[in-house]
């Protein structure tokens, strides 16, 4: 075999390796509009920030996002695992302003962990908190 025929096949076999030591599930999504999360309820979490609003409910792996600032950045809710070897995060943009009312994302996410909701306004550069969550209904 030539040099480039070797470096052709070692490249990709080298990647998958690395990759495949790293376990990372991240998913992105533009939420559908909907009707206020169901807040105060078992197994449902919520947090705000100056901007924006975001709750978790454990029972069916929902996000629900509320931009609650008029300034023509998008708002986010976005979970992820705490403690797992499989590194998870979903996140839900509320792209609609503060007049657009609350969206939903429907994610999947593995059952019995512990990780943290965080709700930003300008997702990466503005302000953000976050809490706690469980994603089993204990």
């Amino acid at each position: 075999m030539n040099k480039l025929t070797r470096a052709l096949i070692a490249v990709p076999a080298t990647t998958l390796l690395v990759m495949g030591l790293t376990t990372i599930e991240a998913f992105a999504a533009d939420g559908k509009p909907s009707g206020a999360p169901p807040e105060g309820s078992t197994g449902v979490w919520c947090v705000s920030v100056t901007g924006a609003k975001a709750c978790f409910a454990a029972y069916g792996d929902r996000v629900w996002v509320k931009d609650t600032k008029a300034n023509g950045a998008p708002a986010a809710g976005t979970i992820y695992d705490t403690e797992s070897s499989v590194n998870w995060s979903r996140e839900c943009f509320n792209r609609r302003g503060e007049d657009g009312g609350w969206v939903m994302c429907n994610f999947d996410v593995p059952e019995g962990n512990a990780g943290l909701l965080w709700a930003a306004n300008n997702p990466f550069v503005g302000s953000e908190a976050s809490t706690k969550i469980w994603t089993t209904i204990l």
